[in-house]
């Protein structure tokens, strides 16, 4: 039976929104903010109009670990990561292996995206029919609409007129911006993956929620003519290797999420030689780009 380590810490006077992508790059499986009061439930991305509030004060940081790593030492390479004098355990549990792709599907009870949009699982009826509803089964992390990336160009689509117009999301993960793109009119929309696992999950959530999407393995065939829209979230490294490649892509309109503040003058200066990108969104300390040709 494989076993897990889970740590919770407590990094008082600190704002977690700054700091959870550090952590993130270390040895550990997973991290998850919690409300460090008792009898509350977490906070997370759930409401469009609520700003997410997660101070070190108020909040603490799970982390799930392999059994074998030593709590001390990730605890030592979190304070030297961030500069603190101390980072204090909380709480330690040993947890037994589950199907953890199940559990954390069990756990998405749906989003709202704006007044006008909200995500749904399938497990959940919908009961405003006024919204524009998207239902999405939860992936190994494809893409539910729960991160600042995704809702940014979300809210772009909603906002801005992609009627009658071709598209393609380059990294399309559960296929969310692209059944969104259908749903607010666009007409020709195409997703371009990686993963062929991500494919399957974004043709069965188109199926879901009855469009019609090609997805292209961009393993197997590149992408080539011309779109109105080209939209990608995706990591700011592989968006500056992408750059020449959207260049053959971009009709009208280039999209880019996924861009953290620090990262945004080096995406913005490798595009300067053929668009002019300019900061659309921001939010949670991710930034949106929009170009126009």
């Amino acid at each position: 039976m494989k076993y897990w380590k889970n740590i919770t810490i407590a990094i008082p006077g600190v704002d977690l929104r700054n700091v959870i992508d550090q952590i993130s790059e270390l040895n550990i499986i997973s991290l998850s903010i919690q409300n460090a009061k008792s009898n509350k439930k977490p906070d997370w991305f759930h409401f469009f109009d609520k700003p997410l509030e997660m101070n070190g004060d108020t909040h603490s940081i799970s982390l799930l670990l392999d059994a074998n790593v030593s709590s001390m030492d990730i605890i030592e390479k979190i304070k030297n990561l961030l500069k603190l004098d101390e980072v204090k355990i909380i709480d330690k549990k040993i947890i037994k292996d589950k199907d953890w792709v199940l559990h954390s599907q069990t756990k998405f009870q749906g989003i709202k995206i704006s007044k006008t949009l909200q995500i749904l699982p399938p497990w959940i009826k919908i009961k405003n029919q006024t919204l524009k509803n998207i239902i999405i089964n939860p992936g190994n992390g494809f893409g539910t609409g729960s991160h600042p990336t995704t809702r940014m160009v979300l809210n772009w689509i909603e906002n801005n007129n992609i009627k009658n117009k071709s598209l393609i999301d380059y990294g399309s993960g559960s296929g969310i911006i692209c059944i969104a793109s259908k749903l607010f009119g666009a007409d020709y929309v195409v997703g371009a993956e990686i993963d062929s696992k991500a494919i399957a999950n974004a043709t069965q959530n188109c199926s879901m929620n009855n469009v019609n999407i090609p997805f292209f393995d961009l393993n197997k065939r590149a992408i080539k003519g011309k779109f109105d829209v080209v939209i990608a979230n995706i990591l700011s490294s592989t968006l500056i290797k992408l750059s020449e490649n959207f260049k053959e892509l971009t009709q009208e309109t280039l999209i880019l999420s996924g861009i953290l503040n620090k990262q945004v003058t080096e995406v913005i200066c490798t595009y300067s030689k053929w668009i002019n990108l300019k900061v659309k969104k921001k939010n949670e300390g991710w930034n949106l780009l929009e170009g126009k040709l």
